[in-house]
Formats: C-alpha cells, sequence, structure tokens
C-alpha cells in the first residue's frame, strides 16, 4: 500500500565453491621391473614355465644357457637357476606369469647391452601353457587393469637420448598396443602415434 515501506529482498548470498575434487592417483603398477632391477615377488620357476620359455628360444640361445649352467656349476639342464618368475592375478579363472632372466646368477643369453628378455605365460585350463607376449627392452610393468581377461602391461625401449613407451592391451587373441608415448630424457614425454613405432 501507499506511504508502506517496501518490503525488504533478502540478499543474495552466492553459495560457498565446492571443495575441488582430489586428483585421481597415477596409475600404480601390480609391478614393474628393469634390466638391473630385482623383480617383486620373484621366485624359481616351475619346470613346466621353464620348457615353455625354452622352447621360445633358437638352438643358440640354448647352447649359451648350457654354457651358463656349466660356467655356475649347476647341474646340466637346470635353466630354472637362471630364470625367476612372478605370479600375475588377471581376472578369476585366468592365470598369468612372468618369467624373465635372474640377476643372479646372470647368464648373458638373455641380456644384451642394456636390455632383457622377459615373456609372458598363460597357463590354461587343465594346466597348458602359452606365452602370450614376449620382448626385450628397459623396463616391464603389470598394470591392475584387464582387457579380455589379462592385464595390461607396458613396455619401455630406450637407446642414449630416447625411451618408447608402450601400453600394451589384450584383444582376446594378442597383446595389442593401445598408448604409446616418446620420452627425450631429461627434458619432457609427450603421446605420439602407435603406428609410427615401426
Amino acid at each position: 500500500a501507499v506511504g508502506e515501506a517496501a518490503a525488504s529482498t533478502p540478499a543474495v548470498i552466492d553459495p560457498a565453491p565446492e571443495p575441488a575434487a582430489p586428483a585421481a592417483p597415477a596409475e600404480t603398477p601390480l609391478f614393474s621391473t628393469g634390466t638391473e632391477t630385482e623383480t617383486p615377488g620373484e621366485a624359481r620357476p616351475s619346470k613346466a614355465l621353464v620348457r615353455t620359455v625354452i622352447r621360445r628360444l633358437d638352438a643358440s640361445d640354448v647352447e649359451m644357457l648350457d654354457e651358463c649352467v656349466a660356467f655356475h656349476g649347476l647341474k646340466a639342464g637346470d635353466y630354472a637357476a637362471l630364470l625367476s618368475a612372478v605370479r600375475v592375478k588377471p581376472a578369476p579363472g585366468r592365470e598369468l606369469w612372468f618369467v624373465r632372466p635372474a640377476l643372479a646368477p646372470r647368464c648373458d643369453a638373455l641380456y644384451g647391452a642394456h636390455l632383457f628378455r622377459y615373456f609372458l605365460v598363460e597357463r590354461r585350463a587343465g594346466g597348458a601353457m602359452r606365452v602370450v607376449f614376449e620382448n626385450g627392452g628397459d623396463g616391464f610393468a603389470v598394470y591392475p587393469t584387464v582387457s579380455h581377461g589379462l592385464n595390461d602391461i607396458e613396455t619401455t625401449g630406450c637407446t642414449v637420448g630416447d625411451c618408447w613407451i608402450v601400453r600394451h592391451a589384450y584383444d582376446g587373441k594378442a597383446y595389442r598396443p593401445a598408448r604409446c608415448m616418446h620420452e627425450i630424457v631429461g627434458e619432457r614425454t609427450e603421446p605420439m602415434n602407435c603406428e609410427d613405432l615401426g
């Protein structure tokens, strides 16, 4: 009504801003290893694992292994002493093993100047084993993420000033590159097209 004081309008106060969500933690591998690095959880591989890996080697590699066995005074054919294995737990009902050359006793048959050879072996129902991935490089890691029943993995290969870091995912038949990075050591790391790996 005329002459009455205008009804006061409550002031609008902006609500306090929501606190920023914490940054997602960087994905942590189940384990990672390198040419001169002990692998967490490593143990002497079973005879079945050793046979599976030895079948992947050529005759000259096996000959060098035999020379190492003799040099270290091991029992003839004791290739297990020259290897180490780590069990990986992928999807339920699957069993995966990472096999690499042991650091001690060391055998150069499975080492290069700055790299080591390694094998990812799946133990299938009934106990049969097959190599699902093998490579040689400076570093290797297994991640908790699983694709088609098997863990994602990451390989690293380096030259004097560059490293190539490749995340691989299992597609049901084989491991395929899923993400690739190029690191210029001491400067920067940038994504790259996996098809450019050559």
